[in-house]
């Protein structure tokens, strides 16, 4: 035990009187504690923001009141968008899909900067409108991208571990007295291992260090507890499986150039080219040509849905919604214009649902594509993992859509029912719609 104490004693001086590691290790700090402020700082915006909106939502809902109350009394006339209709009352009814932010996003941002955290949703509202990515409109951020922890670990770990690690073995073998080490009654692998271990532990240590604070900031052990442990084994993981790859290459290796041009190709392998490979042949097999078909329900069939006669866009509501043939409107001789203008959104809808499945259908058929070669692309699968313990991936701005979509479906039903039935809204009625679609914390 005195001899492995002995080994960590002299690796500690020996990184002390190296100001190039300690200037790298300082930088490497620097960076894991601005990934993680950029992280919390997204995360109390998200958060203020959602607030911001609900105070909004209370004062929408008030005016409302006032305006049934008023309505009731006779001392307001109604105006042209009658709130005593079932559509207006709706339209007016406050409804916001958000996508709240786990506190685990201070590690990860994934796709949190390009994608919208909440919308405002009509009966109009599809899963792929403009403000749903609106932080794509500002190009220089996208293009510049925002340094995050899960960067730093999975890119910026490997190179400091290089510099770290480079000349161990190899500086002995330069300067030919890499033999007196065995004097000692050491291997090379013990001996090897014991001054690799002392950078683990320190590598760790210096983590977490950084990483409890942050968790602590943005209430992660009191909400997201078991995600930060998993979290916490994949960062160690990871790191060990560099470190056992950098072992194999000094155990081997000839000299510090050689080691460090071998690690230098073998992170060059792993981050860029693997990833990067992957990258262009999925984009090839499954390209991005569905928003097409998108545009064209949003523009041209839609135009096209308002051209069709009243008669034939009652025959596509019937079609297309079959609870509607026990309404009071469809039992009745005559045809109600308005009601059928009031109810197209309600065939729109159908045509966007199907667009956003094909969509959607592309997408997961990619994603699995990718991740059934995840042990070809090691370093890719870390980082979805990591994405999705901070529930800033992919399959969690899907289960925001699908929200959304949820909300749509919801308002076009109320419409359709409460038209169709010549439903008259009052100040009770409204604040059922109002209860309907008020948000949950999730």
């Amino acid at each position: 035990m005195k001899r492995y104490l002995k080994i960590v004693f002299i690796e500690i001086s020996h990184l002390t009187r190296s100001p190039f590691k300690i200037i790298s290790l300082i930088f490497y700090l620097l960076a894991v504690i601005y990934g993680c402020q950029n992280g919390y700082n997204l995360f109390k915006k998200h958060n203020n923001e959602i607030i911001s909106i609900k105070a909004n939502y209370e004062d929408q809902k008030a005016k409302m009141l006032f305006q049934y109350e008023e309505i009731e009394k006779g001392t307001l006339e109604r105006p042209r968008r009658d709130p005593t209709i079932p559509y207006w009352a709706i339209w007016n009814t406050p409804s916001y899909a958000f996508k709240y932010p786990s506190p685990m996003m201070v590690f990860s941002l994934g796709q949190s900067e390009q994608y919208g955290y909440y919308k405002k949703v009509t009966n109009w509202s599809t899963t792929f409108d403009n403000d749903l990515a609106e932080e794509i409109a500002n190009p220089e951020r996208l293009s510049i991208g925002t340094l995050d922890f899960n960067f730093v670990l999975i890119y910026l770990t490997p190179i400091l571990l290089i510099i770290m690690l480079f000349n161990i073995g190899g500086l002995e073998i330069d300067l030919k007295f890499i033999h007196l080490i065995y004097v000692n009654n050491i291997s090379k692998k013990e001996w090897l291992i014991a001054r690799f271990t002392f950078y683990f532990i320190l590598v760790i240590i210096l983590l977490f260090t950084f990483l409890l604070p942050f968790g602590l900031l943005s209430g992660v052990f009191q909400n997201e507890l078991i995600n930060f442990l998993k979290l916490s084994l994949l960062i160690l993981v990871y790191v060990l499986t560099w470190f056992s790859i950098f072992y194999i290459i000094n155990y081997w290796g000839n000299g510090s150039p050689d080691q460090a041009l071998k690690m230098i190709s073998t992170w060059l392998a792993f981050c860029i080219i693997i990833p990067g490979a992957f990258h262009q042949f999925s984009s090839l097999k499954y390209s991005a040509n569905y928003m097409t078909d998108y545009l064209d329900v949003s523009r041209n069939q839609k135009y096209e849905i308002f051209d069709l006669s009243t008669d034939i866009l009652q025959t596509k509501l019937l079609e297309s919604f079959p609870n509607l043939r026990s309404t009071l409107h469809a039992n009745d001789t005559t045809l109600n214009k308005s009601v059928i203008n009031r109810s197209i959104s309600g065939i729109v809808n159908t045509y966007n649902k199907k667009v956003s499945h094909k969509i959607e259908t592309s997408k997961e058929a990619k994603n699995q594509f990718v991740k059934s070669y995840f042990l070809l692309n090691p370093v890719i699968y870390f980082q979805n993992k990591i994405n999705a313990f901070t529930k800033t991936d992919y399959y969690a701005y899907r289960e925001y859509r699908k929200h959304i979509q949820f909300l749509v479906d919801k308002k076009i039903n109320f419409i359709l029912e409460d038209t169709w039935n010549n439903v008259i809204v009052n100040k009770e009625k409204y604040l059922q719609y109002v209860r309907a679609f008020k948000q949950k914390h999730g």
